[in-house]
């Protein structure tokens, strides 16, 4: 993709000296960084509502936020964001000085679903190689993130297949809202340095008029006189194979969307943050268990 070619050449060439940035690009970088810390470090308890950005999360999860449930983050989610709003400035900055043809920017967009106008923002309009303007969205990414979700053999069917947070329908969403196709997402490794471009395949625009349906389905569920009672995803018993045998520890884990929810103890009050019993490695990834019987292999 020339995008990503005119992101990874211009990026060479600063590191060999052959780059200028104007002092008014930097400026304006500065200030988005700017206002990207402010608007961290000065956070407001926000009003529910439902925005692009978010509609395409598990149910579960904004019917809690709407009923004014307190959700839980730990301290290194404040880095987190900041690392995705500073990391989202550079790639702008490099983009617009490796003169990838940008249309507009952190455009605010709203758009009217069966009555209910829900808003958003996106993040970069592209102007392609034949002409075509598409949305885009920009991504900061683990290092495992990046190699198993973004750049795995599927591409967007994968990140379609696994999408907890949402991703896919909010592209679609600003997609509609702006009468253009979806491009995809433009993700950085966050561990390496890495960029790649993850384009969404010009057959596969279709899928939109499905996510939208799905949207207005979940906007009338969110918006309607009363909210039906769900019930949390289902924990699993925590499994490892030997011998090309599955077998049970006696251990439960939580789900992966309930892994990556900030009202896990809602639902969950007594899952319990532990290193995961099945790995052999020196320092073994954290996973929530419900019912913790074995600790070690």
């Amino acid at each position: 993709m020339l995008t990503l070619l005119s992101i990874q050449d211009f990026m060479s060439k600063a590191l060999r000296g052959d780059t200028s940035v104007p002092p008014s690009v930097l400026e304006e970088f500065a200030e988005d960084c700017r206002a990207a810390t402010a608007d961290q470090l000065s956070r407001e308890k926000r009003k529910w509502r439902i925005r692009m950005s978010g509609l395409g999360r598990p149910v579960c999860q904004q019917i809690l936020d709407k009923q004014g449930v307190e959700e839980t983050m730990s301290y290194n989610t404040l880095f987190r964001f900041l690392f995705g709003d500073i990391t989202e400035a550079i790639v702008m900055l490099i983009m617009k000085e490796a003169g990838v043809d940008i249309v507009d920017y952190q455009r605010p967009v709203s758009l009217d679903l069966d009555g209910v106008t829900i808003n958003g923002t996106l993040d970069v309009i592209i102007r392609d190689e034949s002409g075509v303007e598409k949305v885009w969205d920009i991504k900061s990414a683990s290092d495992y993130a990046y190699k198993s979700k973004f750049t795995g053999f599927e591409g967007y069917e994968g990140i379609k297949k696994d999408d907890p947070f949402g991703y896919v329908m909010q592209g679609f969403l600003y997609a509609e809202a702006t009468g253009m196709p979806f491009g995809g997402w433009i993700v950085v490794n966050k561990s390496s340095g890495e960029v790649a471009c993850v384009d969404v395949p010009d057959w596969c625009q279709e899928d939109k008029e499905e996510y939208l349906e799905e949207a207005k389905r979940r906007v009338k569920l969110l918006t309607g006189p009363s909210v039906k009672p769900f019930k949390p995803f289902p924990d699993t018993f925590e499994t490892y194979k030997r011998k090309g045998e599955v077998i049970r520890t006696g251990n439960k884990v939580l789900a992966k969307e309930c892994n990556l929810c900030g009202f896990r103890h809602h639902c969950w009050p007594n899952a319990e943050l532990h290193s995961k019993v099945t790995s052999a490695a020196k320092n073994p990834p954290k996973v929530w268990y419900t019912r913790l019987k074995k600790t070690e292999m």
